[in-house]
C-alpha cells in the first residue's frame, strides 16, 4: 500500500517538476528578453540625446552666423546709402556734407594724401589695414578691424567713391567706425549659463575677442587655441583639422576630452577673414532630457526588478490555486454576460401578452373571448415581472443567498398557468402540446409556486422550441407519496423533437451551453435556462435528469418534495370582489406618482373602487398638498419613489416631519418598481407603513386599505 502510495507521488511530481523547469526556463527566457530590450532602449536614448546635443549646438552655429551675417549687412546698407548721397549730390566741402549726411554716424572721408576726416574736419589716425588700400581699386564695398587712435579697436565699413573732391581733396572713399564691442557681443559670447563660449579666431589660431563672463576661458584661456589644444594633449589628427579649417575657412565639428569634461568644439568662417569657434561641455546641452532619462532608467529598472520578484511569487504561490481562479474568471463572466443573454427566460410571457393581445384586438365584439384572453394576458404578465425579478437575482443564486418561499399554492392552478403560457408557442408551430395528468389529484401544497412555474416553462418552451412542426410535446404530473404530509410532486416533459447529443448532455446544466445542430442555430437563446432550472431544484431540495436520443426526442424529469396542505378560504381560485367595506366608499387617496400613464390607470383603478384620488407629479407637490390639507382630508398617500424634484423617500421624510396634525398617523404606502427585499426595508426606514411593487394589482391595494384605513 506504501509503495503504490509512493508511486502516486513519483509520478505526480514527475509531471510538475517538467512543467516547474519550462515555466523557469520561459521566465528566465523573459527575463533575458527585458534585459536586452532595457539595453537597446538605453543605448537608443543615449543616442538620441547625444543627437539633440549636437543638432543643439550646431542650432546655436547657425544662429550666430546668421545675426552676424545681418548685423554686417545692415552697416552695409548704411555705408553704401552714404556714398550714393555723396555721388549723387556731388558734395564738394564739409558744410555741405554736414547738411546732407544728418542720420549718419562716426562717418569719415578717405583722401589721397592718406588722411581721414571726420564731417566735423576732424582728423583720425588708422592702423595700416590692408582693406582700405583695396578700396582704390574696387568698386565693392569692404569691411575690416583695425585700431582707431582715441578710439580704440573698431569695425570698418568703406564704400569707393569717383571723382569727389571735398575742401579741394581728393577723396577715394567713405568710411564708417562701429565699435568692436558691437560685434563682440555676437560673435564672443558666454553661452549655455556661462559654461559655454564663442571665440573670433585668425587663420593661424590666435584668438581675437573672447567673452569675460564663462567658465570655458578656464579651459582655453591661452593666447593661441591650437597652441592650448595641444597643451591640453587633444588628439593631433583633430587640432590638425581645426586649423585647416581655419586656414580655408571650412567648418570643423568634434569632441574632444579636455579637463575631465567632454567638449563639443565647431568652427565655422565669418564674412570677412576670420572664424567663430564655439566650445561647449556636452553635460550643459540636454541636461535636463539627460537627467529626465536617468530618473526614468531608474524607474524602469526598480519595475523592472519588481516585476521580476512578483513574478516568481506567483509561480510560487498562485501556481496552486491555477484552477480556483479559472473557476472565479468563469463565474465572473457569467455575471458580466447574464443581462445579455435573458431572452431566453422572459420571451415565453412576453409573446403570450402579445399573443392574447393580437387576439383580443380581434375579438373585440366577443365579451367572453375578450374577457378569457385579458384574463389570461393578466396572468401571463404577472409571470413575466416574477421572472424579470428571477433574472435580476441570479446573482443571488449564485452565491447562495436566494431564499425559496414556503407559501401555500394550488396546483391545478399552477399547471394550468403553465399550459395556458405554452398553448400559444406550441399552436404557431402546429404542435400537439397537451396535459396529462390524474383525474383527482391534491391541490393544496406549500412551496415556491413561481419557482416551479420557471422550471417547467423553462423545459417546456424548449421542448417546443426545438421540436419540428406537427410534433407532440407532452407534459406530465404525478404525485408519489413519501413519508408524513409529503407528496413527492414528479413534473415530466417529453417531446419528439431533435433530441441531444451524449456530449451535450454531460455539461448540458452548465450556464451558456446549448447543442450545436442545424435547428439551434436558428434559434436564439442565452443558454442558461437548464442552468437556471437545476439551481432551482437544488434550492427546492428535488432533482432533475434527462434522457435523450439524437434526432428523436428527449424527456426531462423533476421531481420535488412538497408539503400537503388545506387550501384556505383567501386562495387564489376564489374570484376575487371589486366590493369594499361600506366605511371605506368614499375615502380620500393622495397619489404622488410623476408617470402621467401610470397615475392615470392607478387613479381610474381607485375610483372604480370607490375611491377619491387627488394626484400628484412629484414628491414636492405630494408634501404641499398634504400641507395645506384639512385634518383627516386624506386617508392614505401611495407614494412612488423614484420621481423628479423630490424622490419618494423624500417626501414620505418630509411628511413625518412636517407640522401637520396627521403627520405621524397618516399611512403611507410605497409603490416601486424597485421589489428587491433591500428595497422594502428602505421604504419602510423612511417612514412608511408598507411597500407594494409595480405593476400595482388591484388586490394588493384592497387588502393595504383594509388594513391601514380605519
Amino acid at each position: 500500500m506504501k509503495r503504490v502510495r509512493h508511486e502516486k507521488i513519483k509520478n505526480t511530481g514527475s509531471e510538475i517538476l517538467p512543467r516547474l523547469k519550462w515555466i523557469t526556463v520561459l521566465l528566465a527566457v523573459l527575463l533575458i528578453s527585458e534585459i536586452f530590450l532595457f539595453t537597446f532602449t538605453y543605448r537608443h536614448l543615449n543616442q538620441s540625446i547625444q543627437n539633440e546635443r549636437i543638432d543643439s549646438i550646431e542650432q546655436m552655429s547657425a544662429l550666430i552666423s546668421e545675426k552676424l551675417l545681418l548685423l554686417r549687412r545692415n552697416y552695409e546698407d548704411k555705408i553704401q546709402q552714404a556714398a550714393l548721397t555723396i555721388s549723387n549730390n556731388h558734395i564738394q566741402s564739409l558744410e555741405q556734407g554736414q547738411k546732407l549726411l544728418l542720420g549718419f554716424e562716426q562717418l569719415y572721408f578717405l583722401a589721397e594724401d592718406g588722411t581721414c576726416t571726420s564731417l566735423t574736419g576732424k582728423n583720425i589716425v588708422l592702423s595700416e589695414a590692408e582693406e582700405i588700400k583695396k578700396l582704390k581699386t574696387s568698386d565693392k564695398i569692404r569691411t575690416d578691424f583695425c585700431t582707431v587712435q582715441t578710439k580704440g579697436d573698431c569695425w570698418l565699413f568703406m564704400a569707393p567713391l569717383h571723382n569727389i573732391t571735398i575742401n579741394n581733396k581728393e577723396i577715394f572713399g567713405v568710411l564708417m567706425l562701429v565699435d568692436s564691442s558691437t560685434y563682440a557681443e555676437i560673435a564672443a559670447t558666454a553661452l549655455y549659463e556661462n559654461q559655454g563660449a564663442s571665440y573670433v579666431v585668425d587663420q593661424q589660431g590666435v584668438v581675437g575677442l573672447r567673452p569675460t563672463k564663462t567658465t570655458a576661458n578656464d579651459s582655453f584661456g591661452g593666447y593661441n587655441l591650437l597652441h592650448t589644444l595641444r597643451e591640453k594633449r587633444v588628439n593631433e589628427k583633430q587640432i590638425l583639422a581645426l586649423q585647416r579649417g581655419l586656414q580655408k575657412r571650412q567648418e570643423v565639428e568634434f569632441i574632444a576630452d579636455i579637463d575631465g569634461e567632454t567638449w563639443r568644439i565647431q568652427s565655422f568662417p565669418d564674412s570677412w577673414g576670420n572664424s567663430i569657434v564655439i566650445v561647449v561641455p556636452i553635460s550643459i546641452t540636454a541636461r535636463t532630457t539627460f537627467e529626465g532619462m536617468r530618473n526614468v532608467v531608474f524607474i524602469i529598472g526598480i519595475t523592472l526588478l519588481t516585476v521580476a520578484a512578483i513574478t516568481l511569487l506567483w509561480i510560487c504561490y498562485f501556481a496552486k490555486k491555477w484552477q480556483k481562479a479559472k473557476l472565479e474568471q468563469a463565474k465572473a463572466n457569467l455575471k458580466s454576460d447574464f443581462m445579455n443573454k435573458v431572452s431566453h427566460d422572459i420571451r415565453t410571457p412576453l409573446t403570450a401578452v402579445i399573443g392574447l393581445n393580437d387576439l383580443l384586438l380581434c375579438n373585440a365584439d366577443k365579451p367572453d373571448v375578450v374577457a378569457d384572453c385579458a384574463k389570461k394576458a393578466k396572468k401571463s404578465g404577472e409571470y413575466l415581472v416574477s421572472i424579470i425579478n428571477d433574472v435580476l437575482d441570479m446573482s443571488r443564486i449564485e452565491s447562495g443567498k436566494l431564499r425559496i418561499s414556503h407559501t401555500e399554492f394550488d396546483m391545478k392552478e399552477l399547471l394550468e398557468t403553465v399550459v395556458q403560457l405554452e398553448t400559444y408557442s406550441a399552436d404557431e408551430k402546429a404542435l400537439n402540446f397537451r396535459l396529462d395528468c390524474p383525474c383527482t389529484f391534491n391541490r393544496g401544497y406549500l412551496g415556491d409556486a413561481v419557482r416551479i412555474k420557471q422550471c417547467l416553462i423553462n423545459l417546456i418552451s424548449n421542448a417546443i422550441k426545438f421540436t419540428p412542426e406537427q410534433g407532440t410535446v407532452t407534459f406530465t404530473y404525478r404525485e408519489g407519496r413519501e413519508t408524513g404530509s409529503f407528496t413527492r410532486a414528479c413534473f415530466i416533459v417529453e417531446d419528439t423533437g431533435i433530441g441531444m447529443s451524449e456530449e451535450f448532455m454531460q455539461h448540458m446544466f452548465h450556464p451558456f451551453e446549448q447543442e450545436q445542430s442545424s435547428l439551434t442555430s436558428v434559434n436564439v437563446g442565452s443558454g442558461l435556462g437548464l442552468a437556471i432550472v437545476q439551481s432551482l431544484v437544488t434550492l427546492m431540495d428535488g432533482t432533475v435528469y434527462a434522457e435523450s436520443i439524437l434526432s428523436k426526442g428527449s424527456r426531462f424529469v423533476i421531481e420535488i418534495p412538497l408539503e400537503r396542505t388545506a387550501l384556505s378560504a383567501s386562495s387564489p381560485e376564489e374570484e376575487f370582489s371589486d366590493e369594499l367595506p361600506g366605511y371605506l366608499l368614499g375615502k380620500r387617496i393622495l397619489l404622488a406618482e410623476d408617470n402621467e400613464i401610470n397615475r392615470e390607470i392607478v387613479t381610474e383603478l381607485l375610483t372604480r373602487l370607490g375611491f377619491i384620488v387627488d394626484g400628484a407629479e412629484n414628491g414636492t407637490v405630494a408634501v404641499e398638498r398634504f400641507k395645506n390639507s384639512a385634518k383627516g382630508y386624506y386617508s392614505l398617500i401611495l407614494m412612488d419613489i423614484q420621481m423628479p424634484a423630490m424622490n419618494g423617500l423624500e417626501a414620505a421624510t418630509a411628511i413625518r416631519r412636517s407640522a401637520h396634525i396627521d403627520c405621524k398617523s397618516i399611512p403611507i404606502i410605497a409603490l416601486s418598481a424597485n421589489a428587491f427585499e433591500e428595497d422594502v426595508e428602505n421604504s419602510l426606514a423612511h417612514g412608511m407603513q408598507a411597500h407594494i411593487s409595480k405593476p400595482v394589482e388591484v388586490e394588493a391595494l384592497r387588502k393595504v386599505f383594509i388594513k391601514y384605513i380605519h
